[in-house]
């Protein structure tokens, strides 16, 4: 599955402006880390963030004399800058964004804001569903938060062969929860494609599939964001 996140951003500045700031700041042999600027237009930048790390590897040999061996390795991971929001995607992007986000602030002057979304999952699904045009099924949700007795809460994940909607309406009852996270299953060319939603602006989509879902989901994300 193809991971991508999104999150919000107030820039400072056009995204051609910023653009020529990532390029001036590029991965090279000699870096540890860099952009690599792909395409800039006046609605969106594209490009990948390179991240150069070194370790020891330690050999043992049948005698068992040990060498120490220098490696190197690499992360990277496709971003997307958007104008409007979402303002950030980040596509198969590592653990930790941290690195990826403090390069974005140099690059800003320190004077970007940076901050996570929540979304309403209800209403992104809802709008994918307007924006394929195709009905789509929760098959699996989980719900955290649940108010089971004072001072208690619990967690609830649900898997069916069916819609599940209605099954967590009937367990919950008219009880406070949060819906974290929801696999969905829609029709796309033959095949019943399963899509992984999260409400921190988070999707995993099948590599086969991506090239023509990732736009809708894009497009079909919520623009109201709850704090």
């Amino acid at each position: 599955m193809n991971r991508v996140r999104w999150l919000n951003a107030q820039w400072p500045s056009t995204m051609r402006t910023i653009g020529s700031k990532l390029k001036a700041m590029p991965f090279s042999e000699d870096s540890l880390d860099g952009f690599a600027i792909e395409r800039i237009r006046d609605e969106f930048i594209e490009g990948r963030y390179i991240e150069k790390y070194l370790y020891q590897e330690i050999i043992a040999d049948p005698f068992g004399k040990e060498e120490v061996i220098e490696r190197a390795s690499y992360r990277s991971t496709e971003f997307t800058l958007f104008s409007q929001f979402p303002c950030i995607e980040l596509r198969n992007n590592q653990r930790s964004i941290k690195e990826f986000i403090n390069r974005l602030l140099l690059a800003c002057n320190f004077t970007l804001i940076v901050s996570p979304i929540t979304v309403n999952l209800l209403d992104w699904i809802t709008a994918l569903q307007n924006a394929t045009g195709k009905t789509i099924i929760i098959d699996s949700l989980q719900v955290s938060g649940v108010a089971l007795e004072e001072g208690i809460t619990g967690k609830i994940l649900l898997k069916g062969d069916r819609d599940v909607r209605e099954a967590i309406g009937n367990i919950v009852g008219s009880k406070k929860y949060t819906l974290e996270k929801v696999q969905v299953k829609i029709a796309a060319e033959g095949k019943i494609i399963s899509i992984h939603l999260a409400n921190n602006g988070m999707a995993k989509i099948p590599p086969d599939h991506t090239s023509s879902f990732l736009p809708l989901l894009r497009q079909s994300f919520p623009e109201k964001k709850l704090e």
